[in-house]
């Protein structure tokens, strides 16, 4: 294994890298996420082209999606760490794309549901992958920037998938030519389609472009060494950290405040709006995500700086930076459950994702710091594994069974529920205090030669 100098930003070709995993990534997250802004059209009658699904039957989309990825992490994570990360991305794209495009052709809910639990199966392994690759190439004072610059292309992702999903989406039935005039595609299956040619494409051009990056940072005779252990040692290295038990929980609940905004809030602002202004689901996929992204990548970047300038005086730099982001995105929590101006929304969803950013530019790059380098993609899998298991397997149902009932007496309790997820908020801001001057102290890992801790 070949070391980085601990004076230079990473390896001489980091920056190539992280802009192929972000390609990576952006194909990705478009395949999971274009669902969320395509639901009317799947909740049209099947005579009208849809699948007549209702709030209770959709909300299983979620879970049939998440319970795979997440319960697959527990490996997914150990294979970046031990094996070829470029064959997982790749592997990982390419039936990410199938998957997507076999979900274009389902005729009902069952059949939606195993199209997204095979979706989930297949992009388990790259996120571990890519964020194990991007902690090697990148040295601590420039992880946030990187980790910044990698998460672009997920808010990037969320908008496209919106606009153009739902743009797509509402696209009327298009005859296929040269087949019988019975023959016809809607506009939600051909959303799928795109999408999927959208992600083969990436998989050709990084097929030629990705290699496999060097790995950094691990040390003979220091934790799991320079080749890793086997799972157990690996899982037994990440579990005896103190920091990574309160860092899950941080992470359950960004969770939450995630799937709500990207499920839930279009579904709320298309009853708002649909009838008040006419809005459709172009319109809705737009709004509910052109403005939190936009408000993401601004924190991200502000968010990267000003940890990599932290992290140089102080080991607590990046949670300090994740801290000031639950403040800001808090309250704007109950704004957004409180609210039917569009243009007091625009503003809450704004600094929302200001502050979402900030979050997230130093979540992962916080953990590096406390966990063994031959065990970061295990942690990440593993981080993603207590979201699904304590977020994702009832919050989407739940609030579907919710919905639906309140649908039948012609109420809506969305307003409501995000209002009170601002106590996950709180939550969130408790643990991170924890975790600042309880377990961090302890468990840092001083990768580089840096000045000590002069917070007092």
């Amino acid at each position: 294994m070949r070391p980085v100098d601990n004076s230079s930003p990473g390896t001489p070709d980091r920056w190539y890298l992280l802009s192929y995993v972000a390609t990576t990534y952006f194909a990705i997250y478009a395949h999971r996420n274009l669902i969320n802004y395509i639901q009317p059209s799947l909740m049209a009658s099947i005579g009208d082209g849809g699948l007549g699904l209702d709030e209770s039957q959709l909300a299983w989309v979620g879970p049939a999606w998440q319970l795979p990825y997440c319960f697959s992490q527990l490996f997914a994570g150990y294979l970046s760490d031990r094996f070829s990360r470029r064959r997982v991305i790749l592997w990982s794209l390419l039936a990410s794309s199938a998957c997507l495009a076999a979900m274009g052709l389902v005729s009902n809910l069952s059949e939606l549901l195993v199209g997204r639990a095979l979706l989930g199966l297949a992009q388990a392994c790259s996120v571990p992958a890519m964020a194990g690759a991007i902690a090697d190439c990148f040295r601590p004072h420039t992880r946030s920037k990187a980790m910044a610059f990698y998460l672009f292309s997920y808010n990037a992702a969320v908008i496209v998938a919106g606009k153009y999903g739902g743009a797509i989406a509402d696209l009327p039935a298009q005859h296929i030519p040269g087949t019988p005039a019975s023959w016809s595609i809607h506009g939600w299956r051909l959303s799928h389609f795109i999408f999927a040619a959208g992600g083969l494409l990436a998989w050709v051009v990084l097929l030629k472009v990705l290699r496999e990056p060097v790995r950094t940072e691990r040390r003979e005779h220091h934790g799991l060494g320079t080749t890793g252990g086997s799972i157990w040692q690996t899982l037994g290295q990440v579990f005896r950290v103190p920091s990574f038990h309160l860092m899950y929980l941080v992470f359950c609940c960004a969770g939450i405040v995630i799937q709500l905004s990207r499920f839930w809030f279009p579904q709320r602002f298309y009853k708002i709006f649909h009838e008040s202004l006419g809005w459709n689901q172009e319109d809705i996929g737009s709004f509910s995500t052109f403005w939190i992204q936009i408000g993401s990548m601004t924190g991200l970047l502000l968010g990267g700086l000003l940890a990599d300038r932290l992290v140089r005086q102080t080991f607590r730099g990046r949670v300090w930076v994740q801290l000031a982001g639950w403040l800001l995105l808090t309250p704007c929590l109950v704004v957004i459950g409180t609210q039917q101006s569009p243009l007091i929304l625009r503003v809450a969803m704004l600094l929302m994702g200001l502050g979402l950013g900030a979050f997230q530019a130093n979540f992962w790059t916080a953990s590096f710091d406390v966990i063994d380098p031959a065990a970061r993609s295990t942690a990440i899998g593993l981080f993603n594994l207590s979201s699904g298991l304590l977020v994702s397997t009832w919050i989407d149902p739940f609030l579907g069974w919710l919905e639906a009932d309140a649908q039948q007496q012609g109420e809506s309790i969305l307003g409501t529920v995000i209002v009170s997820v601002s106590g996950v908020g709180v939550a969130a801001i408790a643990l991170l205090v924890a975790l600042l001057w309880w377990t961090l102290p302890r468990d840092h890992i001083n990768h580089d030669s840096k000045p000590p801790d002069v917070t007092p």
